[in-house]
């Protein structure tokens, strides 16, 4: 019974942390919108939806590994491994590829990149190593991965653009682009095994307390490890999505998504212990950074100064999010 009271007063925090980011974006939003009359436009929101979409899907799955007190930062290097695999395993012989057919690329590309996920899972489930360090190496060798296939450029000359591209460039009813629509699927999908799955309920358990979910009787190695490779298949997946849109695979993309995907799921009210996250938040985090990136753009912000800009704005964020929390806890102290 006690066990059941401590749960539910930790959805209801997360529920309130979630609220109080979920006010911050709409804040943001309003500001923007009354600075600069520009930002309210239909083309410019949808711009900066396309912008986020392929760091909303990567950041899914890193979003459960965080909960589960676990880091993946290799996704950049996957990211971009993803999209060169799929574009040299399609690319003509002729032109130094292996001239498979596209769907059969993208499969090969995505398995590869899966078993990056595999790597870092058994690195530091198997063999005891911390996930940041694991993750670290792995994405030095996704992205040389990436290097060798581009040739250190580009992989272009060769591929079939019309099957290629449709992914990335595809509007539907000239209102909401393929990539977007994914993004929706997947999320749906992570709130779904998050709120009404038996698994999304066990990496909440591992965050909170991880031996006690091993005396529980459950396999955590076992649950972390389908966690990496599934980073390892959406940060590929989301390289994929990127090539299509650029029309080819670069070695050079997928730079500063790691970090990003971490700020947004932090943002998002995740807790760097682990135990407690929703992905929903994690898209609200990523929109405060998204707006942020679009708004500096359009107000002409010299590029030098975005990133202090930038960084300074998250950190206020950050330090909001906890003075939200820090009250919050202030209150109950009252109550009790």
């Amino acid at each position: 019974m006690e066990a059941k009271i401590k749960r539910e007063v930790q959805l209801s925090d997360q529920a309130q942390l979630t609220l109080w980011m979920l006010g911050l974006l709409a804040v943001v939003f309003i500001v923007l919108s009354i600075t600069n009359p520009s930002f309210l436009t239909a083309g410019n929101l949808k711009n900066v939806v396309n912008q986020n979409v392929l760091l909303i899907i990567a950041a899914m799955p890193v979003t459960m590994l965080m909960i589960t007190g676990n880091f993946d930062l290799s996704i950049g290097g996957v990211i971009a491994m993803g999209g060169v695999l799929a574009a040299w395993f399609c690319q003509g012989t002729y032109a130094g590829g292996f001239g498979l057919p596209y769907w059969l690329a993208v499969v090969l590309a995505l398995a590869c990149t899966s078993a990056i996920g595999w790597l870092n899972g058994f690195i530091t489930l198997r063999l005891g190593v911390a996930s940041v360090i694991v993750t670290l190496g792995t994405m030095s060798i996704a992205r040389g991965i990436a290097y060798v296939g581009a040739m250190g450029s580009m992989v272009e000359i060769g591929v079939p653009m019309e099957q290629f591209k449709f992914f990335g460039l595809t509007d539907i009813g000239g209102v909401v682009s393929l990539p977007m629509l994914f993004m929706i699927i997947i999320v749906i999908v992570f709130l779904f095994i998050e709120r009404l799955t038996v698994f999304g309920q066990r990496i909440y358990l591992i965050g909170a307390n991880v031996k006690a979910a091993v005396l529980s009787g459950l396999n955590v190695k076992n649950q972390v490890h389908t966690l990496f490779i599934l980073s390892g298949l959406i940060s590929g997946f989301a390289g994929i999505l990127l090539a299509s849109r650029l029309g080819a695979g670069d070695c050079k993309v997928g730079y500063e998504y790691e970090f990003n995907a971490v700020v947004s799921v932090i943002l998002g009210g995740t807790n760097l212990y682990g135990g407690r996250g929703t992905v929903i938040g994690t898209v609200i985090g990523v929109f405060i950074i998204g707006m942020l990136a679009n708004a500096l753009n359009m107000f002409g912000a010299d590029t030098a100064w975005q990133p202090i800009i930038k960084g300074l704005v998250i950190v206020g964020a950050i330090l909001f999010q906890r003075f939200a929390m820090s009250q919050k806890d202030k209150r109950k102290l009252r109550l009790a």
